[in-house]
């Protein structure tokens, strides 16, 4: 049944004012390539890691060699520590992209940085893992991050006739941490945006004992006394070079932050993307204005666990209220559409929404509602595409279309009665008429028949999609249309 609701918002032609949704209804099936590697480079401790994404590709009708798609990069989070582009959310976006017709893709990039030599003890999992050895082990694995989604990118554009990609329309997006490094792919791109920490700097002690449990020490051979640190090289990284121009028109920005001001430098040959930004004021892991990394979170172990706060070592992030301001006091002429919710974190551990404890169960480093800012990131998108000719056919999934031939449906349109009837061997067993959104409007079960009536009078005026089956399991979708 799931595997119905979905094939029906895939459909590619219900009306014309589907077409007005382009790009925001989700009409589209897709395919799927997994674990495609995109590249490789030095991680934290020097050693060469493989590159992975996921690219979803939504079917369309390929034989006009016009059509192009928008390309949507998505970035996980997990504090530059931890994550990957099985991220459960990332994939779900990806996907429901792919949905809008979109080439979608999920990347890994290099996670981990170098943790300090002391203890820090705390009744949470994992706690003494982000600490860093110091402030430019935090800005070193953001810089890792924007040199590989630069790469990862460069890797699709560099595939964009196997791909069919629109090089004018390219997005990128991400949450927490990926969101910080998907600003930066979108926007880092002079050298004096370059942070000073990701030239070679001093070597560092080894990390200690109990960080070798870390998720992003794991497998990690250390030797010797120290860890260099050496030049981490251009922005652009080494990962897949390309003669290509290509145009990132927007950034979605899902509660991140930016290291340094990235607004005021751009490049002339450059435009400037247009940024989606949501955030919840009481976020304490990524501000909302501009304090230091897990600021809130450090107010709530000091003062409700009894442990010494997140600050070892930690830089100041500049959240989306603050850069949204800075390009409206500056005039530097981005294009940035805010969804900020109106929660403001207490400091207060046990009391009031926003609070420690609340956020236990409802934490505001995290979508308020996850379907609504989806849908107002697609909204937004979808005004500054400019992919024509667009790909208006394409298949249904999960429906065998020729398991069950012979099916009549009339009249078609109808404003009162149908009579379904089919001449071939298994009988009908049911039947359910789904809208457009895959709700179930009516249905009836247990019939033993080649012929029915269907009264839809009560129906709105619009399009329906039946779905009949035979006593094997086997079922066809067909359109109906209420006038």
């Amino acid at each position: 049944m799931r595997s119905l609701l979905i094939s029906i918002s895939f459909l590619l032609c219900y009306s014309n004012t589907t077409k007005g949704q382009q790009w925001i209804d989700k009409k589209y099936t897709y395919d799927s390539l997994l674990n495609v590697v995109y590249g490789s480079a030095a991680d934290f401790n020097g050693e060469i890691v493989s590159l992975k994404m996921d690219i979803y590709l939504p079917k369309c009708d390929d034989s006009n060699q016009e059509v192009r798609k928008p390309v949507l990069m998505w970035i996980h989070g997990g504090a530059f520590l931890a994550g990957d582009k099985n991220d459960a959310s990332i994939q779900d976006l990806s996907r429901q992209f792919a949905r809008r017709g979109y080439v979608t893709a999920s990347i890994d990039y290099r996670v981990g940085f170098i943790a300090d030599d002391e203890d820090h003890f705390c009744n949470f999992p994992l706690y003494n893992c982000v600490f860093a050895t110091d402030s430019a082990e935090w800005v070193r694995a953001y810089y890792r991050a924007v040199q590989d989604g630069k790469g990862a990118l460069r890797f699709l554009v560099n595939r964009h006739d196997e791909f069919s990609l629109d090089l004018n329309n390219i997005f990128v997006a991400g949450e927490s941490a990926g969101a910080l490094a998907a600003l930066g792919v979108g926007l880092m791109d002079t050298v004096v945006e370059r942070p000073l920490q990701t030239f070679a700097i001093e070597s560092t002690p080894l990390p200690h004992a109990n960080s070798l449990a870390c998720p992003y020490n794991a497998g990690k051979i250390f030797t010797g006394n120290s860890i260099t640190r050496p030049d981490l090289g251009p922005i652009a990284g080494s990962v897949e070079p390309t003669a290509f121009d290509y145009t990132i028109k927007g950034i979605g920005n899902m509660y991140g932050a930016m290291y340094d001001d990235l607004l005021e430098h751009r490049s002339t040959n450059h435009p400037k993307p247009a940024i989606y930004s949501f955030h919840q004021p009481c976020d304490i892991v990524v501000p909302i204005d501009s304090a230091d990394v897990y600021w809130g979170y450090t107010w709530c172990f000091s003062n409700g666990f009894g442990c010494g706060g997140i600050t070892n070592n930690n830089v100041t992030l500049y959240g989306s209220r603050t850069f949204s301001n800075w390009n409206s006091q500056n005039d530097y002429g981005y294009t940035i559409h805010n969804d900020f919710t109106n929660i403001n974190f207490p400091f207060s551990f046990l009391f009031g929404p926003g609070s420690c404890l609340d956020q236990t169960n409802n934490p505001c480093h995290a979508y308020d509602n996850k379907v609504l800012r989806e849908h107002n990131l697609a909204a937004f998108f979808a005004e500054l595409i400019s992919t024509n000719p667009v790909c208006d056919s394409g298949f249904i999934s999960g429906i065998n279309e020729h398991n069950l031939k012979g099916i009549r449906i009339y009249p078609n349109p109808s404003n009162e009665i149908l009579l379904i009837e089919s001449d071939i061997e298994k009988p009908i067993a049911n039947w359910i008429i789904y809208d457009l959104t895959g709700i179930i409007q009516i249905q009836e079960n247990g019939l033993n028949t080649n012929q029915f009536t269907i009264d839809v009078s009560d129906f709105s005026p619009g399009t329906y999609f039946i779905q009949t089956t035979d006593f094997e399991g086997k079922s066809v979708l067909t359109k109906i249309v209420k006038q």
